[in-house]
């Protein structure tokens, strides 16, 4: 499918229908396995003919990287929107973890296969490496603003960035048995604070 053309639409009808089928075949290649799903699959969940979804995508990769870029928009990058300048820094923890399972909980289904297909195909991984990028610059920015110091910041963000998505794996997905999960949660985020120090301005 290399070579075939596709069209971006320009009625409000047909985006919403190019948005059908990136919602419906994004979901069903999460819950039944990308390569179990086709594109017959995919245009008999959406209501709509094969041919109208190689009118808009050139096959199955392109619509699960279309959902994906999608998943990364509405779910990972606004994990922050609950944080507001009156938060402490345990409250403002509590705050992005509670996001972050809520996130995963609505996509619960798409881990495994977004997991797999970042480790053999370089621009789904692309995608997954860019949107970690953004959120822990966008945690940099707010420890910054927080008056936390800024030695190491980046290194202490990445650190706590992968802290919290442990965490949130072994909540969501794992659940390990034997293991307490509110222990968990506390040691993540007193290790975080223990790691930031106090601010350095007030």
């Amino acid at each position: 499918m290399e070579n075939v053309k596709t069209r971006e639409p320009q009625q409000k009808r047909s985006i919403e229908k190019k948005n059908r089928i990136i919602e419906t075949g994004f979901r069903l290649m999460c819950e039944n396995g990308y390569q179990k799903t086709t594109t017959a699959d995919i245009a008999k969940a959406a209501g709509v003919s094969t041919g109208i979804i190689y009118s808009y995508f050139k096959d199955k990769r392109d619509i699960f990287i279309y959902g994906l870029e999608a998943y990364a928009k509405h779910m990972l990058l606004p994990i922050y929107d609950r944080i507001t300048p009156d938060l402490d820094v345990y409250s403002a923890l509590n705050a992005i973890i509670d996001s972050l399972i809520e996130g995963h909980k609505v996509f619960q289904h798409a881990h495994k296969e977004i997991e797999a297909l970042t480790m053999t195909d370089e621009v789904i991984a692309g995608i997954m490496f860019e949107t970690e990028l953004q959120i822990t610059k966008q945690l940099e920015l707010l420890l910054a603003q927080a008056g936390f110091d800024a030695t190491d910041l980046p290194e202490k963000t990445h650190i706590m960035y992968n802290l919290v998505e442990s965490l949130c794996h072994e909540l969501t997905f794992h659940q390990h048995e034997g293991l307490n999960d509110a222990k968990m949660r506390q040691i993540v985020t007193d290790t975080i604070i223990f790691l930031l120090g106090k601010p350095v301005i007030s």
